[in-house]
C-alpha cells in the first residue's frame, strides 16, 4: 500500500500541469477574488463608495404651503388642523429621503450631488455618477395628500442607473426602494391603527452589521481561501482516476493484479492516495495563504479544528476518487474523469458557493449546495472560522462522513472483479 501511495505522489509531482491546477491556480483566484471583493463580504462599505446625482424637480416649500392651504380649506377644528400640520412638517417625504442618505453609515459610502436634469444625464453617461434620483414635480404635495388624507395617486421617485445590474447601482436602488416600501407600509399601519404617521419613523437606524457571535464577519480573503480550496481539492479525485486509466492502458493495472494484489486493495490504494494528496494540497493552500494574505488567525485551537475538518474532507475526496476510478476501470474510458474535471467540478463549485455565496442568489440553491461535498465542507469551515462550538460542526461533518461511506461502498460494488478485468 505504501508503494502505491509513493507511486501516485511521484507521478503527480512530475506532472507540472497537474501541480499548476492543484496548487498555483487556487492562489491566483484567491488573490483576484479577494482583492476584487475586498471588504464586500466583511461589510466594509468603503469598498462600495459611489456618487449619485439628485435631480430636484419639486419645490418642497411650495408643496408644504400648498398642503397647508388644503388643510385650511377643509375647515377642520383648530386642534386637528394644528396636529395635521405638525405631522406634515415632521414626515416631509423629501427630508425623509435626505435623512436616510445623510445617515452616518451611508454617508461614508454614498456621495450625493444635486444637479439639473441635463447635467445629471451627462454625468450618468460619462460615468461620473452611477445613478440619478429624480424627485418629480409636486412630489411633496402629492405624497402628503396620499399619506395623510388617503387621497390622490401619490407620487414616486425615479431612479436611473448607468451600470444596470452592477453591485453599487443595485445597492443604491435597493436603499431607495427600501425607504419607499418602508414608508408605504408604515403609513398603512399608522392609518389602520389610528396613530399619527411619525410614530413608526422615529429613532430609525439604517445600515450596520450585526453578528451572533464575538467574531468579526468573514472577509473576502477568508471566504475565497476556503471556497477555492474546497473547489480545487475536487480535482485531486479526477487526477487520481485519470492516472488509473493510464495504468490500465499501459497494462500496469494488470501487472499489479498478476502480482497477487486483490482488486479491492488497488481500489483502496487509490482512495488513500487521493486522501493523502488532498490533505497535503489543502494544508499547503491554507499555510501559504496565511503567509501571503493572512486570512486566518495564529491560534492552536483554531488550527486543530482546521486539521480535523481538512482530514474529513480529504477522506471524502478519497472516496470520490475511488468512485471515479471504479467507473473508469469498469468502462475502460477516460471520459469519466474528463467529465468530472471539465464540467462536474464547475457545477459543484457554483452550487456549493465557491464563486459567490449561494445564499445571496437563492435559499433553495443554498440548501442544495449544502448537500454537495464541497458545499458541506465550505459551510463547516466557515462555521468554525466564525467561532462556533464543535456541536455546530457535527451535522456537516456527519454529512461528509456519510458521503464518504456511500461513495466508497458504491465504488466497491461497481469495481470489476479479478476475473472480469481484461
Amino acid at each position: 500500500m505504501n508503494n502505491f501511495l509513493i507511486k501516485d505522489i511521484l507521478v503527480i509531482v512530475r506532472e507540472r500541469s497537474e501541480l499548476f491546477i492543484l496548487l498555483l491556480m487556487p492562489f491566483i483566484l484567491i488573490g483576484i477574488l479577494g482583492f476584487a471583493l475586498r471588504g464586500v463580504l466583511g461589510g466594509e462599505i468603503t469598498a462600495l463608495q459611489m456618487t449619485v446625482a439628485i435631480v430636484q424637480e419639486d419645490v418642497e416649500q411650495d408643496g408644504m404651503k400648498q398642503f397647508a392651504e388644503e388643510i385650511s380649506e377643509r375647515q377642520l377644528p383648530v386642534e386637528i388642523t394644528n396636529e395635521l400640520q405638525a405631522i406634515a412638517d415632521e414626515v416631509s417625504p423629501i427630508q425623509l429621503v435626505n435623512s436616510v442618505l445623510e445617515e452616518e453609515t451611508l454617508k461614508e459610502m454614498i456621495a450625493v450631488e444635486e444637479m439639473q436634469a441635463e447635467e445629471a444625464e451627462a454625468a450618468l453617461i460619462n460615468g461620473d455618477v452611477i445613478a440619478t434620483l429624480t424627485v418629480p414635480e409636486n412630489f411633496t404635495y402629492d405624497t402628503l395628500r396620499k399619506m395623510i388624507f388617503e387621497e390622490g395617486e401619490g407620487s414616486e421617485l425615479k431612479i436611473t442607473v448607468n451600470e444596470f445590474g452592477s453591485l453599487r447601482a443595485s445597492i443604491f436602488e435597493d436603499i431607495i426602494t427600501g425607504v419607499a416600501r418602508s414608508l408605504n407600509l408604515e403609513t398603512a399601519i399608522a392609518q389602520a391603527s389610528g396613530e399619527p404617521v411619525p410614530f413608526l419613523i422615529e429613532n430609525r437606524e439604517l445600515g450596520g452589521i450585526e453578528t451572533i457571535n464575538a467574531k468579526e464577519p468573514v472577509t473576502s480573503f477568508q471566504y475565497y481561501t476556503i471556497a477555492m480550496a474546497v473547489m480545487f481539492v475536487l480535482y485531486v479525485a479526477s487526477t487520481i482516476s485519470s492516472k488509473a486509466y493510464v495504468e490500465k492502458q499501459q497494462h500496469v493495472f494488470n501487472r499489479i493484479l498478476l502480482s497477487g494484489t486483490a482488486p479491492i486493495a488497488y481500489l483502496g490504494s487509490k482512495s488513500i492516495s487521493a486522501s493523502v494528496l488532498a490533505f497535503i494540497q489543502l494544508s499547503i493552500l491554507f499555510s501559504l495563504s496565511t503567509l501571503l494574505f493572512q486570512p486566518f488567525e495564529l491560534d492552536l485551537q483554531f488550527w486543530l479544528g482546521m486539521v480535523v475538518i481538512t482530514a474529513m474532507l480529504a477522506l471524502c475526496i478519497g472516496a470520490i476518487a475511488a468512485f471515479l476510478t471504479a467507473l473508469t476501470i469498469k468502462f475502460n474510458s477516460e471520459s469519466v474523469s474528463s467529465f468530472f474535471s471539465g464540467g462536474a467540478v464547475s457545477i459543484l463549485a457554483f452550487v456549493g458557493g465557491s464563486f459567490i455565496p449561494t445564499s445571496e442568489i437563492s435559499p433553495l440553491l443554498s440548501s442544495i449546495g449544502s448537500w454537495t461535498p464541497n458545499g458541506a465542507a465550505l459551510n463547516v469551515y466557515l462555521t468554525w472560522m466564525q467561532g462556533f462550538e464543535w456541536a455546530a460542526l457535527l451535522s456537516p461533518l456527519v454529512l461528509l462522513a456519510v458521503q464518504s461511506i456511500v461513495f466508497f461502498l458504491v465504488s466497491i460494488i461497481i469495481f470489476p472483479k479479478r476475473r472480469a478485468v481484461s
